[in-house]
């Protein structure tokens, strides 16, 4: 059996739904990305970021491409802000993230880029951008920036991201032969 390491406050993600994540997360970016809708879509990885989520509109919701495509339609009172994820669920939209002080960011950028780039700065967090004037996509991640990827350069960043940095496996047959020692 393996396990994985946490994503998100609440959520040990197995493959099959760290797949779904990024599947329905390309989805969704694809889409806003064609359509010049601009987003700022945050996933919570170990530390929390909870003091957002309080500000925030709860959503609790599973993550769908539709659902993603929705808060941040033109129109819709919660397309302002960001969107929480913690595993592979929506926690909350209309989240207000402070904004990074990075002097060598270009002032093309705005607020969104910026605020990707400031909770990438103060958490482990991965940000994702979408553009709303440019349709561009960009990854905030480790205090990094990621600007103008194309999808595959994106959605392989995203994977990338999403896998785990620590797999403990757990032998079965160690697990016995341990607890007979313990006897």
């Amino acid at each position: 059996m393996g396990r994985q390491q946490l994503l998100g406050r609440h959520k040990v993600l197995t493959i099959t739904e760290r797949e779904k994540v990024v599947y329905e997360l390309m989805k969704a970016v694809e889409y806003l990305k064609k359509n010049r809708i601009g987003a700022l879509i945050v996933i919570e990885r170990e530390i929390s970021l909870q003091e957002y989520i309080d500000a925030s509109t709860k959503v609790y919701a599973d993550l769908t491409d539709s659902l993603l495509e929705t808060i941040f339609c033109p129109g819709s009172p919660m397309q302002d802000g960001g969107v929480i994820i913690q595993g592979d669920r929506i926690t909350s939209c209309g989240a207000v993230f402070k904004t990074s002080m990075n002097p060598s960011l270009s002032k093309r950028l705005g607020t969104r880029h910026r605020a990707a780039l400031g909770i990438a700065e103060e958490s482990d967090a991965i940000a994702l951008v979408i553009s709303e004037e440019t349709g561009r996509i960009s990854i905030a991640v480790n205090s990094e920036l990621n600007y103008n990827l194309t999808l595959d350069e994106f959605r392989m960043m995203l994977i990338e991201e999403l896998s785990p940095k620590n797999e403990v496996f757990f032998e079965a047959e160690e697990n016995a032969e341990s607890e007979e020692e313990d006897e």
